[in-house]
């Protein structure tokens, strides 16, 4: 006899569209549950990560109500996990415990029974994770087979329970077998039954263990087809069905009550291979996997790929994203526990914890705009409630810090308006430019990698794809080369004649509300490098979302230099093409009329009288404007209105920033900033400077 525990992990990430929601549970999760109940013999395991769970019972009530009756009857097992599916062991400890306890009481509360086992978000692993899953009242969890595979353990030994600790917390762990989750539910019912029917005799009492995505089910491009309307699934659990002596499909907590473990299990630092896989340096890839088709079947479990964490190299903006997580998580905690504001900016955080932003395999993940996005929008939430409650309504804040933990200080300028992140180390660049009143980070840009998919596709698909060098950021002070033009910056193959984007500017706090930043770089002329500096003072309106820049760039050459200067900037407001988003020419008074003053403390914006929209203002426009003196972009649904004012007319390029990826359907070009770069043309004397500046301002439209 084989104990077949059979799972299903249903997640759907914060803030997704409801179309999408509706779709799987439409497609996928409700005619699963019926399939399910209709064969009462078939005992399962089920997991809803709480955001779906949440939607369920406000949309799908009968669903809810359908689990409840298939929990209560015994036939379906609920786990809890992480509530808004975190990498757990990317937050907080404290955190870990309570979105495991939150999803818990949740469970509780719309289904009438206490969890005891726990779905790992994307079985990411790491060995200290067992204090606090048994902190949370979790007795046992789900891993891939691969992560004891890493430890040694043969496949063979991993049909049962098996108990890790961490400092006397224990923990039981079922490993997930990796030809279950293959084949199901794309091979014929018969072929995965022989399986379990040859585990059977050899393994008598043992466990065949398969938890794997929900929406493999009916999502998935195909399987709605394949799995309701040609009865796969009906089939599957007939097949079982049809031997009661030899496989018996249980739910967890049946088999363990009625199993032993077979030992303990220290497992290393893990998740499913694939994921291991994606977590390497694109470039590694291949030959990882030609290592892997090289080795025998017995080195093969060796032959380990990367680590989860090693996402946050890959993608500095994913980086960027959890250490703003990491920034917020302690805001969070400096609030009074009395605070009526405290349970609210805890919820706003774990929200902001989703996973699926963090990481990038085969499709989606970091890629989706709205995804990230709606984090940003959360944690942003986060951040203002904890800095009302620690700070009050006004407060400004200007400090060094290494937020993006690389050993080296970024400068950071917080109000209560918006918050500005400076990695000097970087081009002196701006990486996150957040406008609190409306909870969006600007700069939440992707710039365009190579993905070892890109490989797959054919020649016409290949020339359509570029790539950055550096990332999308803004504040980037590009020299171009005498031969640049539209398309080779927007395909990122133009000369760089300075050496400023890569390289670090001295940072130093000038004024109550200012930072200059400073860099003795050169520029390449005639094929001689020339020594210039270029300095850029940032003054922060402490009561308004608006910056002064203030660019000063010096000759220190004993040769007259022809320079071509093109500041760039870069902002997502999500929608390429939606009419309520748009590039604008502001109409404006004269500084005199607006009251703009020009104080070391104060960047106060000019009056905007009139949106005169580009005569191609859709944000996935490209082109160049000659001899302006003002440029704007509005996002109407998100209420942000983004200006850049120029001392000097300037000639200024656009274009959108694309990626190309996988996704579920096909091959996707998603939208991820508009490019923005004024470029002025000047000759510049030995000893001389040439200055602009350049007035940044958010507002609500």
């Amino acid at each position: 006899m084989i104990n077949l525990l059979f799972g299903i992990h249903n997640h759907q990430p914060v803030d997704n569209w409801d179309s999408v929601m509706s779709h799987a549970t439409e497609k996928c999760y409700q005619p699963f549950l019926d399939v399910l109940e209709a064969h009462p013999k078939i005992h399962a395991g089920i997991h809803f990560t709480g955001y779906l769970l949440d939607w369920l019972a406000d949309n799908h009530p009968s669903t809810i109500e359908q689990v409840q009756r298939m929990a209560l009857s015994g036939q379906l097992e609920v786990l809890t996990g992480g509530y808004y599916e975190p990498i757990l062991a990317m937050i907080p400890d404290e955190d870990k415990v309570g979105q495991i306890q939150a999803l818990t009481h949740r469970i509780h509360q719309l289904i009438g029974i206490l969890p005891t086992g726990m779905w790992q978000a994307e079985r990411v692993w790491e060995p200290h994770l067992p204090k606090y899953l048994a902190k949370a009242g979790v007795k046992y969890v789900f891993l891939d087979d691969v992560h004891f595979n890493h430890a040694g353990f043969p496949d063979d030994a991993l049909l049962g329970l098996y108990t890790t600790e961490e400092q006397g917390h224990t923990l039981d762990v079922l490993p997930i077998r990796k030809s279950l989750r293959y084949k199901i539910p794309f091979a014929q019912p018969q072929e995965i039954v022989e399986e379990l029917l040859g585990l059977a005799h050899h393994h008598d009492g043992g466990a065949a263990i398969y938890f794997d995505d929900g929406e493999k089910f009916g999502v998935w491009p195909g399987t709605h087809q394949w799995v309701y309307k040609e009865k796969w699934l009906d089939k599957f659990f007939n097949a079982v069905e049809h031997h009661p002596n030899a496989i018996q499909a249980v739910t967890p907590s049946e088999y363990i009550a009625n199993s032993k473990s077979l030992g303990r299990a220290y497992l290393p630092s893990a998740s499913y291979s694939e994921m291991l896989a994606w977590a390497l340096p694109s470039e590694k890839h291949s030959a990882y996997e030609a290592a892997v088709k090289q080795a025998s079947s017995e080195q093969q479990p060796f032959i380990k790929a990367g680590f989860w964490r090693h996402f946050l190299i890959k993608y500095p903006e994913a980086n960027m994203l959890h250490k703003k997580m990491q920034r917020v998580a302690n805001k969070v905690r400096q609030m009074n526990s009395k605070s009526a504001y405290l349970a609210q900016a805890t919820q706003a955080l774990w929200k902001g914890q989703s996973n699926d932003v963090f990481w990038h395999g085969t499709f989606g993940g970091l890629y989706l705009t709205n995804l990230r996005s709606a984090n940003y929008r959360h944690l942003l939430h986060a951040e203002n409630l904890a800095d009302d409650s620690n700070r009050g309504k006004q407060f400004f804040n200007l400090e060094e810090a290494d937020i993006d933990g690389d050993g080296l200080p970024e400068m950071i300028i917080e109000t209560h308006q918006q918050n500005l992140y400076l990695d000097t180390d970087q081009g002196g660049a701006l990486v996150e430019v957040d406008y609190r009143p409306s909870c969006i980070n600007l700069l939440d840009t992707l710039a365009r990698r190579y993905e070892p998919y890109h490989d797959e596709f054919d020649a016409d698909r290949k020339s359509k794809i570029h790539y950055d060098w550096h990332r999308r950021a803004s504040l980037l002070d590009h020299f171009w080369a005498p031969d640049t033009n539209l398309d080779s910056v927007s395909q990122s193959t133009f000369g760089e004649v300075g050496n400023f984007i890569l390289e670090p500017y001295q940072a130093e706090k000038t004024g109550s509300h200012s930072i200059t930043l400073t860099r003795d770089g050169a520029v390449w002329d005639n094929g001689v490098q020339q020594p210039i500096q270029v300095t850029k003072t940032l003054t922060v309106d402490p009561k308004e979302a608006a910056t002064r820049i203030k660019y000063s760039i010096i000759n220190l050459s004993n040769t007259p230099l022809p320079l071509w200067f093109a500041p760039e900037f870069n902002i997502n407001l999500l929608a390429p093409d939606a009419p309520d988003r748009y590039y604008y020419t502001p109409v404006t008074h004269t500084p005199s009329e607006a009251g703009v003053v020009q104080q070391e403390t104060t960047a106060v914006a000019v009056a905007v009288t009139e949106r005169q929209k580009l005569t191609h203002p859709k944000l996935q426009s490209r082109g160049k404007l000659s001899q302006q003196t003002a440029i704007g972009l509005v996002d109407e649904w998100q209420q942000v209105d983004y200006q850049l004012h120029f001392s000097k007319p300037t000639d200024i390029w656009r274009f959108p920033i694309e990626t190309t990826s996988k996704s579920e359907s096909g091959i996707d070009r998603v939208y991820q900033s508009s490019a923005i770069f004024p470029n002025w043309k000047f000759q510049l004397e030995p000893g001389t400077s040439w200055d602009v500046e350049i007035l940044q301002v958010l507002s609500k439209p």
